[in-house]
């Protein structure tokens, strides 16, 4: 059992339903806010540490209200765009929680904003304590780089990891499959990250690896791909079943139950499943199907 079935176990309650629908109500309004008064944000709700040293704790919450795509240019442009990716990202992250479940899901995302606080907190210290940037300026630019934005960015990094052979119409005309997508997301923060050391310039830098981060720790915490593990024990299942069938044939039997030992010969009515909940090649009889204790390694 990995560390998030562990989490999973001991706070069965946590996580919200549907999140998404939450995400992107929050996105709408934080484009209206950004179209009505675009310094609005920044001024009052952005992540600037500096200031919530000085007491404005709120932003540690209302950061997120920063829409998740650029609103620039025509109002028309700006809200078509936006509203294709909102669509995209709800796509997505629904996707997401049906395949992990809402503990899961839920726990990714609010670990990715949890992440974007650390990191800019993080960044803010070591780079006050290198000098150079007055600390009220040093704020500024880190709060214009911590937003939601690249942690959205990551749902699709993820969905990609599970569905690598999904399809896009970029541009609604030319099929992409996910995995092809991932990879030039990949390469092209790859790029921004090495031309942001390379200049000096660490703002941006710090929030791709925190969604970066982000997809890791769960990757290595969820103990494989995410929502590939399921899958992975069901083709390993299978392989064994057909072995089993194979040294089974000397005897003549195919089913066993792995508490009573009784096969199809000692009962020919007698009906035989595998349990999904045990770790492993257990199959049961139908009376022990439902009353065996479950096997965990």
């Amino acid at each position: 059992m990995n560390f998030i079935d562990r989490l999973e176990r001991k706070f069965p309650g946590f996580g919200i339903p549907d999140l998404m629908r939450y995400v992107i109500a929050v996105n709408i309004a934080g484009f209206i806010i950004s179209v009505v008064s675009p310094s609005f944000y920044y001024n009052y709700l952005g992540l600037d540490i500096y200031a919530i040293l000085h007491g404005q704790v709120w932003r540690l919450f209302t950061f997120v209200l920063y829409p998740s795509v650029a609103t620039g240019g025509s109002y028309f442009a700006a809200l078509l765009m936006f509203a294709i990716w909102m669509y995209v990202y709800y796509s997505i992250g629904m996707s997401l929680e049906r395949i992990w479940g809402t503990f899961r899901f839920t726990l990714f995302y609010f670990a990715g904003i949890l992440f974007i606080i650390l990191v800019t907190f993080a960044a803010y210290f070591i780079m006050l304590g290198v000098g150079g940037i007055p600390p009220r300026m040093l704020s500024v630019y880190l709060e214009m780089s911590a937003t939601l934005e690249h942690l959205n960015s990551s749902l699709f990094l993820a969905y990609a990891l599970i569905f690598p052979n999904a399809q896009f119409l970029v541009y609604f005309v030319v099929p992409v499959k996910a995995k092809w997508l991932a990879a030039v997301w990949l390469l092209l923060d790859g790029y921004t990250v090495v031309q942001g050391i390379i200049a000096g310039n660490y703002f941006g830098v710090v929030m791709i690896v925190g969604a970066l981060l982000n997809v890791a720790l769960f990757l290595i915490f969820g103990r494989g791909k995410p929502g590939v593990q399921g899958a992975y024990r069901q083709k390993k299942r299978k392989v064994q079943y057909k072995r089993k069938v194979h040294e089974a044939a000397s005897d003549g039997t195919i089913h066993k139950c792995a508490v009573c030992g009784r096969t199809e010969r000692d009962a020919p009515g007698l009906e035989f499943r595998y349990c999904s909940k045990c770790d492993g090649n257990y199959e049961y009889c139908s009376d022990h199907l439902f009353t065996h204790e479950h096997v965990h390694h």
